[in-house]
């Protein structure tokens, strides 16, 4: 035999607030918490508006700090300097997300005529290797040796 269950009949004029966005709702379910599928998954989710905003700004002030070394180096070193930040191409994801940035590279330079440090490893790895820097980190990370002008150590 079949026993009959009684269905769960919700309350007619039974609201709750939304613990997302603090609206007032009807729910259709008696576990329903929040008012919609965006307000759960923005719950579950969080707010990461100031965890992108932090990561925005420490990839940007890494970009500067690279900059400022590269630039505070004697002017007959600088070759050596750039050759030393591209030898971390293979381990630094950081690294080559600066270094390809395409905000960086779209930048217009500055008054003293100073590249931002992507331009400058897209100035250099064209020059010696004859490839954008994005190519040179593509056959770095392949495990190629692009062949270029050899410098002195």
């Amino acid at each position: 035999m079949l026993d009959v269950v009684e269905p769960i009949v919700m309350s007619e004029n039974k609201t709750t607030e939304c613990p997302a966005c603090t609206s007032v709702f009807m729910p259709k379910r008696t576990n329903q918490r929040y008012c919609s599928r965006g307000c759960q998954s923005h719950a579950s989710r969080g707010n990461r508006n100031i965890e992108n905003r932090q990561r925005s700004w420490q990839h940007y002030e890494r970009a500067d700090r690279l900059k400022e070394m590269l630039y505070s180096t004697p002017p007959q070193e600088r070759l050596g300097m750039m050759k030393h930040i591209l030898e971390f191409i293979p381990h630094d994801a950081g690294l080559r997300n600066i270094l390809t940035d395409p905000e960086l590279h779209m930048q217009p330079p500055k008054r003293d005529s100073r590249m931002n440090i992507a331009k400058a490893a897209n100035a250099y790895t064209q020059k010696f290797f004859g490839l954008s820097i994005k190519r040179y980190i593509k056959a770095v990370r392949a495990g190629e040796v692009p062949e270029g002008i050899p410098l002195r150590p």
